[in-house]
């Protein structure tokens, strides 16, 4: 990383330190970009997308449509507003 573009860096991060701690701060970033650079350097065009690379069972129960003797005794004791259940302030 450039002095300049460092500098702008830590201005726009409004940070002042001392040389000790920008020259630390610079090694540490530098080192961050040449991960960067060796991950680029990668060839993975060939390769096709892991979406999902773990496989996972899903666990999940069959719907099943049952018919409701009293639809009204599950709205009993709830505030309702045109046909909407009002919930407790949060």
């Amino acid at each position: 990383m450039e002095d300049k573009e460092f500098e702008r860096l830590l201005k726009i991060c409004r940070l002042s330190l001392t040389e000790k701690e920008k020259s630390a701060i610079k090694k540490e970033i530098g080192s961050i970009l040449e991960y960067f650079d060796a991950i680029e350097k990668v060839k993975c065009d060939d390769l096709e997308p892991s979406y999902h690379p773990v496989k996972v069972a899903e666990r999940l129960r069959e719907d099943k449509v049952e018919a409701c003797e009293n639809p009204d005794a599950l709205l009993k004791g709830t505030k309702t507003h045109r046909f909407y259940v009002i919930g407790p302030d949060v």
